[in-house]
C-alpha cells in the first residue's frame, strides 16, 4: 500500500481520528474519507488539520491512488456523531503488509459502503475475514454527482454477498432508508463481532446463520 502522503499525524488530525474511532487513535497512522471533494476525480482522502480542505491520496507516478493493496481487516464500527447532521459512518480500519494502519470511512448508507460491506461479509462466508485483500474505489460514469463505489478483492476475484445485495436493491426500490440504515447496522455488527469475539463465543455457523437471517 504505497501513499505518497505520509506524514505523521499532527495533534489535530489525532485527535479526529480518535473521534470518529470512538477511542484511542496511537495505531492508525491515516485517517481517510472516500470522495471528499465532489468536483475532483480522486476518490481517496486524507483529513487534514480542522479548516483544512482534505488533500488526493496519490501513487508515486502522480496518478490518483484507487486501490489499497494487499491490506488486512483490523476492525469495522459504525460513528455516530449525535450531532444535528447525524451523519452514520463506517470506520474501517485497514493493516498493511508492513504494518501501518489506516482508517477508511464512509457514511453509512453510501453505495461505497455497502458495496465494501458486503465484500466483506463474502470474505466471512468463505471462512477467512482476516486474508489479505485490495480495496477498489471508482467513481461512477453517471449523473452530475458521481458517487464512489468500492470492491473488495481476493486474488483479483471481486467478493460479493448477494443476500446482502438483493436486500439493499428491495429496500433502495421502495425508497426506505431507514430499512438501509437497519439492514447495514445488522451487517457491520455480524463483521464486528466476528472480529472481536472468540470462536468459543461465536462461530462461524452462528454469523453466517444470523446473516441468513437478517438479509
Amino acid at each position: 500500500m504505497t501513499i505518497v502522503s505520509t506524514a505523521a499525524l499532527t495533534t489535530s488530525t489525532s485527535a479526529i481520528v480518535s473521534e470518529f474511532s470512538g477511542g484511542s487513535s496511537s495505531n492508525v497512522a491515516m485517517f481517510i474519507g472516500i470522495g471528499l471533494v465532489k468536483d475532483s476525480d480522486a476518490v481517496f482522502f486524507q483529513y487534514q488539520n480542522e479548516g483544512e480542505q482534505p488533500v488526493a491520496l496519490l501513487q508515486p507516478s502522480g496518478k490518483h491512488l484507487s486501490t489499497l493493496a494487499n491490506v488486512t481487516l483490523v476492525d469495522v464500527s459504525i460513528y455516530e456523531p449525535r450531532d444535528e447532521y447525524n451523519t452514520l459512518k463506517v470506520n474501517i480500519t485497514l493493516e498493511s503488509s508492513s504494518g501501518t494502519q489506516v482508517m477508511v470511512t464512509s457514511g453509512l448508507t453510501t453505495f461505497w459502503s455497502q458495496s465494501v460491506v458486503g465484500g466483506l461479509l463474502a470474505m466471512l462466508k468463505g471462512g477467512d475475514l482476516t486474508c489479505p485483500f485490495s480495496l477498489d474505489t471508482w467513481r461512477g460514469s453517471k449523473g452530475k454527482i458521481k458517487p464512489c463505489f468500492g470492491a473488495v478483492k481476493v486474488n483479483r476475484e471481486s467478493m460479493r454477498n448477494n443476500e446482502l445485495y438483493n436486500a439493499l436493491c428491495d429496500a433502495r426500490a421502495d425508497s426506505n432508508k431507514q430499512l438501509v440504515e437497519t439492514i447495514m447496522r445488522d451487517a457491520v455488527e455480524v463483521l464486528n463481532a466476528a472480529l472481536n469475539v472468540t470462536p468459543a463465543v461465536v462461530t462461524l455457523d452462528e454469523v453466517t446463520e444470523k446473516v441468513s437471517a437478517d438479509f
